[in-house]
């Protein structure tokens, strides 16, 4: 039967945090916390997912008499290499949220510059591998919607012109004012949580 002690000794013997766990083996953030607390059990799917990321045999993560064997004596070359352990960095953090701000200075650098920060970090800092997998799925939910929005107005102002005689010349600048602002509130107010120490940043990702 499955163990959630099992992929937790797993994971430390790998030195994995749980955001490392989860970036390699595809499978969530929560449902990895949620299987190593015991709330879930896993599908046969996702315990084959972990057991491939933390390379051990899937026997190991589901059968009771045998867990991770630990290394035998054995000379110092020939011991099991062992994964340095994530650092702790709030600053980098914060910067990675606050680089979607580049937004103002030319457009998609608010994509472009988080996914640099992230794709740089995300093996060797704690924290980075989630958190900028939310801030770049925030960046880029909010490209589309502010897209689609400017083809709604576009072809609302086609229609209100052609049938109506109507021109709304300052509805293009409203949308762009708006849009913006959200944004920039939004990184600003996760900026604020991220220095209270709060790290479930843009909730609506999850």
């Amino acid at each position: 039967m499955f163990s959630a002690n099992r992929i937790i000794a797993a994971r430390k013997s790998k030195g994995f945090s749980q955001e490392v766990l989860a970036e390699r083996s595809g499978v969530s953030l929560r449902t990895i916390q949620r299987v190593e607390q015991g709330d879930t059990t896993p599908r046969g799917h996702t315990v084959l997912a972990l057991a491939v990321a933390l390379e051990v045999p899937l026997e190991v993560l589901q059968n009771e008499p045998e867990t991770i064997r630990e290394p035998e004596s054995e000379p110092a070359a020939e011991a099991p290499t062992v994964v340095p352990a994530l650092r702790s960095d709030p600053q980098f953090l914060q910067l990675l949220n606050l680089s979607a701000l580049s937004l103002l200075l030319f457009p998609l650098l608010n994509i472009v510059v988080p996914l640099y920060l992230w794709r740089t970090r995300r093996h060797d800092t704690e924290h980075v591998a989630e958190i900028g997998r939310r801030v770049l799925g925030f960046q880029i939910l909010w490209q589309v919607g502010c897209f689609f929005a400017y083809m709604l107005l576009l072809f609302g102002q086609m229609a209100a012109a052609r049938y109506y005689h109507l021109v709304l010349p300052g509805a293009f600048l409203g949308v762009f004012i708006f849009s913006y602002s959200l944004n920039v509130l939004t990184v600003g107010y996760y900026a604020l949580q991220l220095r209270r120490g709060n790290l479930n940043l843009y909730r609506v990702m999850l």
